[in-house]
């Protein structure tokens, strides 16, 4: 198994074709510009790997899965960011790709969900 660590995602390879992915943004899990940065970086990752089939999304933070935008971040940080493949910003773009990947998504949220918003 191979891990990968960075500021607010970890990337676990459990195998070739499955990765497990936790975001641990503590105390919320709330996205902000460095975790689109981030999330961007390892869905161009999961699109271009050939051998890749399955992902698990988890959360490190209890009691948090995935909470709203960081309101706390300056907004030309996020909305600086570069359009994505899509033609969508950076979050919206993110999201679409997911809704199309060619392998498997799964959430796991360990009996608890709160929304974003």
């Amino acid at each position: 198994m191979h891990q990968t660590d960075s500021r607010q995602i970890q990337i676990t390879k459990r195998s070739p074709s499955y990765w497990s992915i936790a975001f641990q943004n503590p105390p919320l899990n709330v996205m902000g510009p460095e975790f689109v940065k981030e999330f961007r970086e390892i869905m161009t990752k999961l699109e271009t790997d050939a051998q890749f089939k399955v992902v698990v999304f988890e959360s490190e933070v209890e009691g948090f899965f995935l909470n709203h935008s960081d309101f706390t971040a300056k907004l030309e940080d996020l909305t600086s960011l570069p359009q994505g493949p899509t033609g969508l910003e950076a979050w919206p773009d993110i999201l679409v790709r997911l809704t199309r990947a060619p392998f498997a998504t799964i959430a796991l949220t360990l009996n608890f969900i709160l929304p974003i918003g």
